[in-house]
């Protein structure tokens, strides 16, 4: 009876019987690993077991994905701001250069800016009354004036203000960039007089493009309150031809002499007067360019 019961055991746990449990499906397959250790797995935590690797595959996909998406939408949002983020760092980059070529930047900007429109409210009041009398019309030329002067007076200043970094792509000796001049009288060992006579040029090719923007803009926004006459193509070439040579021939010219006196104020007197003297020189500056564009107007209009 021993030998029998042996021979059955033996029989059981043959390895002709292992192999043959290969051909089985992979959960057979487990059962029979089980039952040649001596083990049996039973079949409900086997497929306990299945499932639960299935949904932590599962959930760890879903999770992946939604981060994924998560990610994307982030970078889609950074990729949105960068032109944003791009001009207001180029616009501190550059104020902090032409501060620290001139740490009196940011007065002389703020008393040109100030200045003008004070001019421009007692000039509008002295021509037109005080302002609860005016017409529409009247209200519409008065702020189109002080935007216009608002902008116009920011990037006389901006661009002609002179910079620390170089802001010329010019090559000089050894492949080294040449700091282009930011006005005609900027202080230069190196520049020539057809350095400060091309400064002159490269202004005016900025400013009477800006200038004849202005105008024409101007011009279209006034057309409302002016009739059918400010709209005729003939009148608004002329009006562009103001806009073009006011701001690239005379403010140009103009502001260029004041940056020019303005370093001559800083090298000779102290502060206090060097800024009284800058004061007074802008003042003059634009009761002259007032004049000259009233002038120019006449001739042209």
């Amino acid at each position: 009876m021993a030998t029998i019961t042996a021979q059955t055991t033996k029989t059981k746990t043959t390895p002709r019987m292992v192999r043959g449990a290969a051909g089985l499906p992979r959960l057979a397959r487990r059962f029979a690993a089980c039952a040649s250790r001596g083990a049996a797995l039973p079949p409900s935590r086997a497929l306990g077991r299945t499932k639960s690797r299935d949904l932590d595959a599962t959930r760890a996909i879903s999770l992946d994905r939604d981060g994924s998406g998560e990610r994307r939408r982030g970078e889609g949002k950074a990729l949105d701001m960068v032109p944003l983020g791009s001009a207001v760092a180029a616009v501190q980059q550059g104020l902090a250069d032409r501060v620290a070529a001139d740490e009196e930047f940011l007065f002389k900007l703020i008393w040109e800016v100030l200045q003008d429109q004070v001019i421009i409210v007692l000039t509008v009041v002295a021509s037109c009354g005080l302002p609860s009398f005016w017409t529409t019309e009247q209200m519409a030329n008065a702020c189109l004036l002080h935007a216009t002067a608002f902008f116009n007076d920011i990037l006389l200043m901006w661009f002609l203000a002179a910079t620390k970094s170089p802001h010329s792509s010019g090559a000089g000796r050894g492949g080294k960039k040449k700091k282009g001049l930011s006005h005609m009288f900027e202080p230069s060992a190196t520049a020539t007089i057809g350095d400060r006579a091309k400064c002159w040029v490269d202004k005016f090719l900025l400013y009477a493009p800006l200038g004849l923007a202005t105008a024409l803009l101007s011009s279209v926004v006034m057309g409302r309150f002016l009739g059918p006459e400010a709209s005729n193509p003939l009148y608004l070439c002329k009006v562009g031809l103001v806009g073009l040579i006011h701001l690239g021939v005379s403010s140009n010219t103009r502001y260029q002499m004041i940056n020019g006196v303005d370093v001559l104020y800083y090298r000779v007197l102290d502060k206090k007067a060097a800024r009284s003297a800058t004061i007074a020189s802008r003042l003059v500056n634009q009761v002259v360019g007032g004049k000259l564009f009233l002038l120019l107007s006449a001739l042209i209009l």
